[in-house]
């Protein structure tokens, strides 16, 4: 990470984050950008009314989108953060499921990841799941070990 450097998006007067804030600086450093981390919905209970366009110019531009899941019981069963766009996102289980802080140890919990990340993820085994739409997840060892596993990483294609 030496060399980045951290921009601030300006928010609207709602919380939201300001499209034409967002986009003049996606667009001026296009040639360096890295990503963009956003907290869907925010910390502050806003749901992005823009959340997809957000992601959009972000991709538009070069850049990867970071969705942190520390609120993500907001969306449980309402969307999910590959349909929104994100390429990356975790899960706050503590929060979300109720169970102890720390998931089963440090680092644990599901981090999903659209498909095209898959390759870059730690060399676990990939299991197709069969359905309407076809989905890849990354799996432990054996299914029944996740409390011993470091991480629950996944992919995801919308």
């Amino acid at each position: 990470m030496i060399g980045m450097k951290v921009l601030l998006v300006a928010c609207d007067e709602n919380g939201n984050i300001d499209i034409a804030d967002l986009k003049a600086k996606a667009e001026t450093h296009k040639d360096d950008l890295a990503g963009l981390m956003i907290t869907y919905p925010s910390t502050h209970g806003v749901y992005e009314v823009a959340v997809k366009k957000i992601c959009q110019i972000i991709h538009d531009n070069g850049g990867q989108v970071f969705m942190d899941g520390a609120n993500l019981n907001a969306q449980v069963g309402v969307s999910n953060p590959a349909e929104i766009g994100a390429d990356v996102s975790h899960v706050n289980l503590h929060k979300t499921f109720c169970i102890p802080h720390g998931g089963g140890g440090p680092g644990m919990g599901p981090i999903g990841v659209q498909k095209h990340l898959g390759p870059y993820l730690a060399n676990h085994s990939v299991v197709g799941i069969q359905g309407p739409e076809e989905k890849t997840v990354l799996c432990p060892p054996h299914p029944g070990v996740a409390a011993a596993f470091c991480q629950s990483p996944g992919c995801t294609s919308p």
